[in-house]
């Protein structure tokens, strides 16, 4: 209970603050005899859709005129005032035909409720001169007050390029000596190579000094012999 009173408090608050400042803040529209005043007021479609609404005249003298209601009905029409309630907008729409000087005055869009009513905008100081002609002005650029919800802004999304993959590194095993030799279409050319001159004489020189040894000690194997025979 505590608080519901406590939520119930800062509500009635917030709704005077609402009101103080659609009080200060006015919006100014100067149209000519014969013309059409047209208004959009937003509403709340959760909240307001079923209520009801009204356009109201604030007089100098801090009396509240109720000049047209939604009395169940999206359209009504009360003599020169036109209202329109459409939910599916949230937005009701007030047209005031054929102006005339005595309607100048201060007027607002509001909700109506068991208390005070609820300010859906602005109020609109509508000021009313004299057509220097003396014929109904024309309504082709009507005064038109009006403010609408707000909408989401478009949300742009840029497209990057994708990155392309880059080539991943191949490690190769480095091949051996070995490899190299035995891999098809490999042609082995050695280089560095000391070349080694051999004398031909060589093989010729080696057996014949190995024959001339072995005479050798065959004579004086036989020298030995014969010397020791003449001896005795």
């Amino acid at each position: 209970m505590r608080k519901a009173g406590v939520w119930g408090l800062l509500w009635m608050l917030f709704i005077e603050e609402i009101q103080a400042a659609a009080e200060v803040f006015e919006e100014k529209c100067t149209l000519a005899e014969g013309q059409t005043l047209k208004v959009s007021c937003p509403t709340n479609t959760n909240i307001y859709s079923n209520s009801q609404k009204a356009w109201q005249r604030l007089k100098d003298n801090g009396e509240v005129q109720t000049l047209a209601i939604t009395e169940g009905s999206s359209q009504v029409r009360v003599g020169k005032y036109f209202l329109e309630d459409i939910p599916s907008e949230g937005m009701l729409q007030i047209q005031m035909a054929n102006l005339q000087v005595e309607d100048s005055g201060l007027y607002r869009c509001v909700i109506l409720g068991p208390s005070d009513p609820i300010i859906l905008f602005h109020p609109v100081r509508l000021v009313v001169t004299k057509n220097s002609l003396g014929t109904p002005a024309s309504d082709e650029y009507p005064c038109q007050v009006s403010v609408q919800n707000p909408t989401p802004l478009p949300v742009t999304t840029k497209l990057r390029p994708r990155p392309r993959p880059r080539p991943k590194p191949v490690t190769q095993p480095i091949p051996t000596s070995a490899d190299r030799l035995s891999s098809p279409g490999f042609t082995v050319t050695p280089t560095n190579v000391t070349h080694v001159n051999r004398a031909p004489g060589i093989s010729i020189i080696i057996p014949a000094a190995c024959g001339l040894l072995s005479k050798t000690l065959v004579f004086i194997g036989l020298f030995a012999v014969t010397h020791r025979s003449f001896a005795s």
